[in-house]
């Protein structure tokens, strides 16, 4: 290029990215010459690898339009073109640099014919802070706008420079104001055009108007009331706040209005029910008394007499508070005189909760009263009326509510809302003071044997007479309550832990010596006590309840009548705490449908035609993520009945697989049932309901129970096994070999399978006994007609043995780990891991 320095210099003082470039596309464009800004940008290293460093870096540029992204080479060779077919093109693109940081450029192509017919001078400008800019204030603008539209107030913008004050701008809220159907109506008109001519003051409505605009520019705003008139001629009383907005312009002012027409009424109602107060005062039920402006009594009705001991003649002219006495019932010292307050700060006043009237005769009246201020229409205050009602029956009876809603009904103690406030109450005191209490949880043991064998009368008259016989024995400034069924709860205050477990002791003591008697019959009771310190360091009342519970139910399992103490780190506590998190996880999991299946295979050992077949297994995801195995959870479950839930969850997530083919592959499924579902009508209701669909096939559904299972409820699982049988379903005994009595018992049920239990199938190639156990269980199963599986084959010889013996099936991670149940979707052998290794 002859001016090829003059160029180089300018090109190199050039801030922004620039090149010289040639082609159009991202793989046959050339760079020509450019600037350290442009190489910097595009990570070029040095001019031999310029090319290869371009190309990579166009590619990670991307239209600004999120649309167009995948048209991103498309848009990028049409810019090219367009700029070299008119000369010049302006173009946007995001574009992520070397950082990873996301930058925002406009590209301005320039043709340049005389270097070449595809070259032209590529001009890259930052935008990214101008945009950012630009989407602020139009965010900033949107939200006042949706605030000035949104807002319940009638709110818009006047300009009063002009002669005539208009409406600049408004929102719809202030449309609805003036009866208007949108802005166009409202804007440009004048405020004067939806005024009436003349105020009720008489004061014309333009010359009431010029003096608020001249105070607004005076003071920077001004608030008035307003007789204004809506488009279809209805008046209406409207409040108007006025302030000055210097930034619409000079001498626009914010106009903010609230129709004030109910308030407006009811003021004029007021004066008009006040008028008429002397003409209605004797027919009112409630106590009445009236006072001129410096609180002397003017009038009395006769409830009024009644109650204040006064008559109408006696009391006139004195001063309120001699005919008026009140006290406060609890410090039973004068109360404040809601009528002189009144009149001071001339608004309504109420009298004070637990306010008392002592009559001139002595009676004394629980009374409720409020106090308002008397003024003529012209606005004059005349005095001031006391409205005051004997509520003296009621409060007693909300006194006796109170008791009722903090007593347990049978017992007379305080009921555990009460006894969680007094331990709240408790705990503060020893935060406040560093002293120690003590909290019993006190379960009888016995009292089921009562209430089931006698009735629940009785169970009512043994829970009375033991809180009348434990009430007679605490300490005074403790506290006895019932918390529900057979349960008491004691505070004992200012107690440390070993007094508490003494006292906890002669409780234990009090309650093994009482015999209740009902009719001819006799019954001793006994208790499990849980006892934990209420000390500074105790997290709070629920926590304190917790651990109480949990050290009752430790007393319990370690052989009931005794008490426990609560230790941290106490391992049978930290076990029951466990469980008990573990019952309330799984009722939530389920909710939350994190409860989730999975599935292992089960291999047929002989048969490699056999169809597919997987035993569903039970997972729980927890909050963050992991898997959590049944073995942990599952016995929390137990001990709590939850397991008829978890079986339903099972049942109604894994059965309705098995009426769609292709869910599971058209494999067969194997699903565990506890043996507390053997009786749940709601089980046997979902297992009806598949065998009813039309959809469902023989033999694709197999269920599996333990032996120990089977054996504790032999007849009722004969009589489900005998029932899901006959409609089609199939039964494998889990667990097999652990019994004393499996062989026994074997014969009377009528099974299709035998899962060999793992504790020695394990280790059948090790242990001789372990493997004559199942030749012998094997050989007995086959004389049935019952097919075995073997559990737990981990190990290439453990599988060559089981298939010398003739076990019919494997499982185990040598064939197959467990898989989401998902994965079966397709061809379910696809997903038997082991497959091939048990056929070899």
């Amino acid at each position: 290029m002859e001016h090829e320095p003059r160029f180089t210099d300018w090109l190199e003082r050039m801030t922004d990215p620039v090149a010289i470039l040639e082609g159009v596309t991202i793989e046959t464009m050339r760079a020509r010459h450019w600037n350290q800004a442009f190489a910097a940008l595009m990570g070029i290293r040095d001019a031999s690898s310029a090319n290869q460093d371009l190309a990579i870096a166009l590619a990670r540029a991307e239209p600004m339009d999120p649309a167009r992204r995948l048209e991103a080479r498309t848009d990028f060779e049409r810019a090219n073109k367009l700029a070299l077919k008119q000369g010049r093109h302006l173009t946007r693109w995001q574009f992520l640099q070397t950082d990873n940081t996301l930058l925002q450029i406009e590209v301005e192509l320039i043709a340049l014919p005389s270097v070449g017919p595809e070259a032209f001078c590529a001009h890259i400008r930052d935008i990214s802070e101008a945009l950012e800019t630009n989407e602020s204030l139009q965010r900033t603008e949107a939200r006042f706008r949706d605030l000035f539209e949104v807002a319940s107030d009638a709110c818009g913008f006047v300009s009063i420079m002009d002669d005539a004050p208009r409406f600049i701008e408004c929102n719809t809220a202030l449309c609805h104001l003036y009866g208007v159907q949108d802005k166009a109506q409202l804007l440009g008109r004048t405020p004067i055009d939806f005024a009436l001519p003349v105020q009720p003051d008489g004061q014309p409505s333009t010359q009431r108007a010029q003096g608020v605009y001249e105070q607004t520019l005076r003071h920077g705003h001004a608030r008035f009331e307003w007789l204004a008139k809506r488009l279809d001629g209805t008046e209406f009383w409207i409040d108007i706040t006025l302030t000055l907005q210097p930034s619409w312009g000079e001498g626009a002012v914010h106009f903010s209005g609230r129709d004030i027409t109910e308030r407006k009424q009811a003021e004029a109602t007021l004066a008009r029910a006040e008028e008429l107060a002397r003409i209605t005062l004797q027919s009112i039920g409630d106590g009445v008394i009236t006072t001129d402006a410096q609180a002397r009594v003017t009038g009395l009705n006769p409830v009024a007499e009644q109650l204040t001991g006064w008559s109408q003649a006696e009391a006139q002219n004195r001063p309120i508070t001699e005919v008026f006495k009140i006290i406060n019932e609890d410090t039973r010292t004068p109360a404040d005189n809601p009528l002189l307050l009144c009149l001071a700060e001339e608004r309504v006043v109420g009298l004070a909760n637990h306010t008392a009237l002592l009559s001139r005769n002595g009676s004394e009246y629980a009374i409720e009263d409020s106090a308002a201020p008397i003024r003529m229409p012209d606005g004059t205050l005349a005095g001031a009326i006391i409205v005051f009602h004997d509520v003296t029956g009621a409060r007693r009876l909300a006194a006796e509510m109170s008791h009722q809603a903090r007593h347990d009904p049978l017992t007379s103690l305080p009921n555990r809302r009460e006894f969680e406030t007094r331990l709240d109450e408790l705990l503060e005191q020893a935060r406040r003071t560093n002293s120690q209490h003590a909290l019993c949880y006190v379960d009888l043991d016995q009292f089921k044997v009562v209430n089931d064998g006698c009735g629940h009368g009785a169970g009512d008259q043994l829970l009375a007479e033991l809180a009348t016989l434990l009430s007679q024995k605490i300490r005074r400034g403790d506290t006895l309550a019932r918390l529900g069924g057979d349960e008491f709860g004691v505070l004992l205050a200012d107690c440390p832990p070993q007094k508490a477990a003494e006292i906890a002791a002669e409780l234990l003591g009090i309650i093994g010596d009482f015999r209740f008697r009902y009719g001819e019959r006799s019954f001793n009771v006994g208790a499990s006590i849980g006892l934990v310190p209420i000390t500074a360091t105790a997290a709070s009342a629920a926590e304190l309840l917790t651990e109480a519970d949990l050290a009752c139910y430790t007393a319990k399992d370690l052989g009931r009548n005794r008490v426990h103490l609560f230790r941290p780190g106490d391992a049978d506590l930290a076990r029951r705490r466990s469980e008990m998190q573990w019952a309330t996880e799984l009722r939530l999991a389920m909710d939350e449908k994190r409860l989730v299946l999975y599935v292992q295979p089960i291999t047929a050992l002989a048969d490699a035609s056999s169809k597919p077949w997987f035993e569903v297994l039970l997972r729980l995801r927890h909050h963050d993520g992991r898997i959590v195995l049944p073995g942990t959870f599952l016995p929390a479950a137990e001990r709590f009945g939850l397991m008829p839930l978890i079986d339903r969850y099972v049942l109604d997530h894994a059965l309705p697989l098995l009426l769609q083919p292709d869910a599971v592959g058209g494999a067969r499924l194997s699903l565990n049932l506890s043996g507390s579902s053997l009786e749940d009508e709601a089980v046997m209701a979902i297992f009806e309901n598949y065998f009813a669909d039309p959809r469902r096939v023989d033999g694709k559904l197999c269920m599996e129970l333990t032996e120990a299972t089977a054996v504790a409820h032999l007849g009722r699982t004969r009589a489900f096994i005998q029932r899901l049988r006959s409609m089609g379903c199939r039964f494998a005994l889990d667990d097999f070999g652990t019994g004393v009595s499996s062989f026994a018992y074997l014969k009377h049920l009528p099974t299709d399978y035998l899962k060999l239990d793992g504790s020695f199938v394990r280790d059948i190639t090790r242990e001789p006994i372990d493997r004559a156990m199942v030749e012998a269980i094997h050989r007995l199963a086959t004389i049935m007609g019952i097919e075995t599986i073997a559990e737990f084959v981990e190990e290439a010889d453990t599988l060559r043995l089981r298939k010398d013996i003739g076990v019919n099936y494997g499982q185990g991670f040598l064939l197959g780990r467990p898989v989401p149940i998902e994965t079966l979707a397709g061809n379910a052998w696809a997903h038997q891991p082991g497959l091939a290794t048990a056929n070899m």
